[in-house]
């Protein structure tokens, strides 16, 4: 009697990256390290899709294309915040772009819980500046560069601080060059310097900072830096509330007063205490923002 032939063991099917898959990866490409809440608000899809967007997550960590990363947390379970892996990268790097500024996927299990949650919410105001010309089609976001890339063209400014001459590397969060289009006239070009507080530096680490920034004005850095005619610094409060907003202000305050800026000067430098849930339209047009001296003056960021 003949054995029966074996039968050859099922192959699964080859994964390939669709379009919906390729979305996700340029998103976290542009952003860095995402969350899935952030990935669908960076996507630009409706609250309603979020098991959609981890359901292609986990396609492509399953696949070896993101890498999860475990953010701690005091209670419940933690979101996972992801990353580009090696797979995902080379993917990429094969559809033209540009990974060189990318960092190791090896390297992202490194980071540290402070950096995940500072990284977290720069990503939460660059998303939110994104997806202002859906609300307002004037403005629109045209184009913005991470720390980690601004980290490769660092500018040197010389400072003194108690009669002693420093060299302070200025690196911003974030460099986002906003358009506005006007109904007479040229259509205006908006720099800005992002700052994200969350209520870690201490007041001397705040005031060499500003100084050094304070110095890049006056030297007019920005032309060389950024290409841009002027800028602002926005500083924006993502832990501490008004409490640390004022705090922030007040040693600005000191800061500019110790060398009698003029005030031009000082209202390029502009806080705000960010809301739990940022709407692109409160946070970027409507009057939410302080520069050191005006305290009963609200100003918008990007509205003139």
């Amino acid at each position: 009697m003949k054995k029966a032939t074996a039968r050859p063991k099922e192959v699964g099917k080859p994964f390939v990256v669709t379009a919906s898959h390729n979305a996700v990866l340029q998103a976290v490409y542009r952003y860095q390290l995402l969350t899935c809440l952030q990935l669908v608000k960076a996507l630009g899809y409706s609250p309603n899709s979020l098991e959609r967007v981890q359901r292609l997550v986990k396609q492509l960590t399953d696949n070896e294309y993101l890498l999860s990363l475990a953010r701690p947390v005091v209670r419940g379970k933690a979101p996972l915040v992801y990353t580009l892996a090696r797979k995902g990268l080379n993917y990429l790097k094969s559809a033209g772009f540009d990974v060189r500024e990318y960092f190791r996927p090896s390297k992202e299990q490194e980071k540290s819980y402070l950096f995940l949650l500072h990284t977290l919410a720069i990503n939460d105001v660059l998303i939110a500046a994104a997806n202002l010309q859906k609300i307002e089609a004037s403005y629109s976001l045209s184009s913005f560069t991470h720390e980690r890339v601004l980290k490769t063209t660092p500018y040197k400014v010389r400072i003194w601080r108690a009669d002693v001459e420093e060299s302070v590397t200025l690196i911003p969060d974030a460099y986002l060059l906003f358009g506005r289009k006007k109904k007479k006239g040229k259509d205006e070009n908006i720099p800005i310097l992002l700052e994200l507080d969350r209520n870690t530096t201490e007041q001397k680490h705040f005031r060499r900072n500003l100084r050094a920034r304070i110095e890049f004005i006056k030297e007019e850095g920005y032309k060389k830096l950024l290409g841009t005619s002027t800028v602002k610094f926005a500083y924006a409060v993502a832990a501490g509330g008004e409490k640390r907003r004022e705090e922030l202000r007040a040693w600005a305050r000191k800061e500019l007063a110790d060398t009698s800026e003029q005030r031009w000067l000082s209202n390029l430098f502009l806080f705000c205490a960010l809301p739990d849930e940022l709407e692109p339209q409160q946070l970027f047009l409507a009057p939410c923002w302080f520069a050191p001296f005006a305290d009963d003056k609200p100003l918008s960021l990007l509205a003139e």
